[in-house]
């Protein structure tokens, strides 16, 4: 049996040092005084190993990551590790993360955050394995509106999507040009799709990707 693809499912949550918490998407929503809380602008992917993929590992890698004021990565700690070169891979990712630092009083100054990367075998939904594919049951539009996006899109905003196999959905890979705001209200939608898993042909429930496309008016 020979995997398609293999993935992580993108980066969780992001912790400020001190306790507070800033949900997938990387900027934290107080603006309290004088203080501006950073924002994550780019969040690169941390792909399998061979060796990795072949002996079935799946699970999380925690990591401390520092921000530093200048706008460059810091020390990359790692809290918790996978095996097979998977904690290599994140924490290779996680220097890569681009973002603007938290401003206080109007200088930047360092922080400490905690970066999770969650790793989880895949199937394309389309694969001959994946016996009864994903079932869309529910999927509420997103607040896009039709003359927002590109006139050669016709109304249409195409994106692939994650189901997991636990009953987890999140954005895979936006297909169609989109804005940060289109993408944050594409996230939106997408997280409150409701659907009954794929089962592969061992008569498991098995994570698939499926590109899925949303009509604006």
């Amino acid at each position: 049996m020979t995997m398609n693809r293999s993935i992580f499912t993108a980066i969780l949550v992001f912790v400020f040092s001190s306790g507070f918490f800033a949900q997938d998407g990387g900027k934290a929503a107080s603006h309290q005084g004088a203080v501006q809380e950073y924002e994550i602008l780019d969040r690169p992917r941390a792909p399998y190993t061979n060796a990795a993929r072949q002996n079935g590992v799946e699970g999380i890698v925690s990591l401390r990551v520092q921000l530093l004021a200048t706008g460059r990565i810091g020390r990359v700690t790692p809290v918790t590790s996978l095996p097979f070169g998977l904690t290599e891979q994140a924490i290779s990712s996680a220097r890569r993360i681009s973002f603007r630092p938290r401003m206080v009083n109007g200088k930047p100054v360092d922080i400490i955050i905690n970066v999770d990367y969650r790793f989880t075998l895949y199937y394309e939904n389309s694969d001959s394995d994946i016996t009864t594919k994903v079932a869309i049951t529910s999927m509420p539009p997103p607040d896009i509106r039709r003359s927002e996006i590109i006139p050669e899109a016709e109304g249409r905003i195409a994106v692939e999507v994650f189901f997991g196999a636990d009953g987890r959905v999140s954005v895979f890979r936006y297909v169609s040009p989109l804005s940060d705001e289109q993408k944050r209200k594409i996230d939106e939608a997408v997280a409150k799709i409701e659907f009954r898993p794929a089962i592969h042909k061992s008569g498991k429930p098995m994570s698939v990707t499926k590109v899925v496309d949303y009509e604006v008016d």
